[in-house]
């Protein structure tokens, strides 16, 4: 079962009440508030008083996006903390600053150990880390980043998935159903070589990543990276994906 969304950022310069005016004219109840763009790490007053705006309008924070990243010797808990405030379960962090090809074995042991650290942490405040699938991670091919999750083996560590620009149509969909038991939840565009494209021309390539995942399970597929950021691309985004979703 896929939920329609949006992550907050696919608006970085409107602010709260406006995203939430969008999510109404879409009738959408799901949504990703970023860190960066909407509620900035530390900012527990904003965090809070977002959650009940959001609540108060029935849309369900399913995650709180940060740009926690490891290896770079952050504190985890400013953004955990903001989380919370939120009443959000799950969280988005970064693994690391680099290619995963340029990672030396010494180095990505270190990250893993610093996740496996920051998991435990997580833990305690009952968040669960969702890794951004992105290049110049270690979630930048498939095969690293299934063997960081295989590595930690930690139920507090899962990690989100997007069509990146660097894999084909195949690999991306291979991916998916590698890292399918890990899976949070999904963001949610269509890209080609020329860029953003509207959602509505990238429908077969969705069919097939929602066919690999399991229709009993609730994913989020929350839409970012409308093109040239308009909101009358976005509705139309939203009927697209919902379309697509009532195939499911």
């Amino acid at each position: 079962m896929f939920v329609p969304g949006m992550v907050s950022a696919t608006f970085k310069n409107t602010d709260i009440d406006g995203v939430l005016s969008i999510m109404d004219r879409a009738s959408l109840h799901a949504i990703e508030w970023s860190e960066n763009h909407h509620i900035k790490a530390g900012d527990l007053v904003m965090a809070r008083e977002t959650a009940a705006k959001t609540a108060d309008r029935g849309i369900d924070i399913v995650g709180y996006g940060s740009y926690y990243r490891l290896g770079e010797g952050m504190d985890i808990r400013t953004s955990l903390d903001n989380a919370a405030s939120m009443g959000c379960t799950q969280m988005r962090i970064w693994a690391g600053t680099k290619a995963s090809s340029d990672v030396s074995p010494e180095e990505r042991d270190k990250l893993a150990s610093e996740l496996g650290q920051a998991a435990e942490i997580a833990s305690s405040y009952g968040i669960i880390l969702n890794l951004e699938w992105h290049k110049n991670t270690l979630t930048d091919t498939n095969e690293s980043a299934l063997d960081l999750l295989r590595q930690l083996d930690d139920p507090w560590v899962r990690t989100l998935w997007q069509p990146t620009q660097e894999l084909s149509f195949e690999e991306r969909a291979e991916g998916l159903e590698m890292i399918a038991p890990y899976l949070s939840y999904l963001h949610v565009y269509y890209w080609d070589e020329t860029g953003r494209r509207p959602f509505s021309e990238g429908l077969e390539h969705w069919r097939r990543y929602f066919s690999i995942l399991d229709p009993k399970t609730v994913y989020p597929a929350l839409l970012e990276f409308v093109k040239e950021n308009t909101e009358e691309q976005f509705l139309m985004d939203v009927k697209a994906l919902k379309g697509l979703i009532e195939e499911f």
